[in-house]
């Protein structure tokens, strides 16, 4: 019996330390990356990609768009694609400058990254003719 605890008392120890270790990179990562939160939108008016062609008077949400951050050289380091119900998006990234860019047209913004910090972006695409 006194085996039997043994063995479970190390197996429990080592459960433990294999969860402070899973823990830490996490916490360090977030205080290394900041955070670009954007909407893509389309002006008001009609839009035939509605399939009704129903005019709007405020900035249409756009789901589904690929976003993209790419660096200074051009390489791009993160992506994602914009959710319902309000075309937004969000993405993680380390320290530096981007370009975000709303992939279909290209529309895109410079901003500057820094850690622990959340940068606004609204990417506004043209409607639809």
């Amino acid at each position: 019996m006194a085996g039997r605890m043994r063995r479970g008392a190390a197996l429990a120890l080592c459960g433990m330390a294999v969860a402070v270790v899973a823990a830490s990179p996490s916490c360090e990562q977030e205080r290394g990356h900041g955070e670009v939160r954007g909407v893509v939108v389309r002006p008001p008016g009609r839009d035939p990609r509605s399939g009704a062609g129903v005019a709007n008077s405020s900035p249409v949400p756009v789901n589904g768009d690929p976003v993209r951050a790419r660096d200074l050289h051009g390489q791009v380091v993160a992506s994602t694609v914009t959710a319902p119900p309000d075309g937004s998006f969000s993405l993680s990234l380390t320290p530096g400058a981007y370009r975000i860019t709303e992939d279909i047209f290209g529309i895109g913004r410079q901003v500057e990254v820094r850690a622990g910090a959340t940068v606004s972006v609204t990417l506004t695409i043209p409607s639809a003719r």
